[in-house]
């Protein structure tokens, strides 16, 4: 395997590593930075590829107050 493979694969897997632990420790801040690359690919004007790429990366929306987190209900883990 060439080095330049191997820094790709290892690269890739430190990424996908530090985004699930910044999933992990700091939701919010996740669930943000992953709705503004979605708009940011969204915007008008840009490809049809890109746009649908956007929509991809589009977060679910936060649960809201009063369904979440009340009355011990933490088994969806949706909670943000």
């Amino acid at each position: 395997m060439s080095p330049l493979l191997q820094t790709l694969v290892v690269a890739a897997i430190v990424l996908a590593c530090s985004v699930s632990v910044l999933r992990r420790l700091a939701p919010r801040a996740a669930w943000q930075a992953q709705a503004r690359l979605s708009f940011f690919f969204e915007r008008p004007g840009r490809p049809a590829g890109l746009q649908r790429l956007g929509r991809w990366l589009r977060p679910p929306m936060q649960a809201a107050a009063s369904a979440c987190g009340t009355g011990g209900c933490n088994t969806c883990q949706t909670c943000k």
